[in-house]
């Protein structure tokens, strides 16, 4: 199977996968808590710091956490995502819900002052034509912010615990029992990346784009536990698992 199948593949599994799932999405996933929206809304208020109250667009924006936090912040709310069932079921969240795909942008060049992914980055195949894109439709002084995927690094320093919590707590389980269309196999091209994010490669595509890049690493949002520990304290990467990166774009 070639590159360009291999993609497809990944992204045909990711828009079954939560078309099948899109009623019982916020439930089966249960990391929705009220705590993890006020951090959200409080990073995206430190952005507008930077950008102003311009338009807002979130990638794989799902059933809208990121555009939920970011109603009176940005404007408009505007979000993408591969799946229609979930956009349908949730489209009172966005001022404009588009079906589309992250590597090919149906916007304007410099259209948006935030772009938001969240939680979105290990469900893709490759990054270059994501950033390429994101790169061409901020607007000059933009940024880009994605959030709470896992970092590679991390995933090679902890392999063996991280087999055995993820035996124990099995999301594939979880959302076999949501939807009786998701299989094993449906479920693992969703998470593409799932041993991790090349967070280093990522911040070299933007920034060979011309974009300046802040990579982060924390523990925030995972646990109440690890929250009680860690906080919102950022670490060397490898010890914390969550990749946080701003991607700004200069102004002409």
């Amino acid at each position: 199977m070639n590159l360009d199948m291999n993609r497809q593949a990944v992204k045909t599994a990711n828009r079954c996968f939560y078309d099948a799932v899109a009623e019982h999405y916020e439930e089966t996933d249960g990391r929705r808590s009220p705590s993890m929206e006020a951090w959200l809304r409080n990073n995206l208020l430190a952005l507008r710091d930077k950008t102003g109250p311009g338009r807002f667009l979130d990638l794989g924006s799902g059933s809208g956490l990121a555009a939920r936090c970011a109603r009176g912040i940005f404007s408009p709310l505007v979000g993408l995502d591969l799946s229609p069932g979930l956009l349908a079921l949730n489209r009172q969240v966005f001022d404009l819900a588009v079906a589309g795909d992250v590597d090919h942008l149906p916007f304007p060049d410099q259209s948006f002052d935030v772009i938001t992914c969240f939680a979105v980055l290990h469900h893709l195949y490759d990054y270059d034509r994501l950033v390429n894109e994101c790169a061409r439709i901020l607007r000059p002084g933009g940024i880009f912010y994605s959030d709470h995927d896992m970092d590679a690094s991390f995933y090679k320093r902890f392999r063996l615990p991280l087999k055995v919590y993820r035996t124990y707590h099995d999301a594939c389980a979880r959302y076999r029992k949501a939807s009786a269309e998701i299989t094993r196999e449906l479920y693992e091209l969703t998470e593409y990346q799932e041993n991790g994010v090349e967070t280093n490669r990522i911040v070299s595509l933007f920034e060979e784009t011309g974009l300046q890049v802040e990579k982060t690493f924390h523990w925030y949002g995972l646990t109440p536990v690890t929250d009680t520990l860690f906080g919102t304290k950022t670490l060397k990467q490898g010890w914390a698992p969550i990749s946080s990166i701003l991607a700004t774009k200069g102004t002409l």
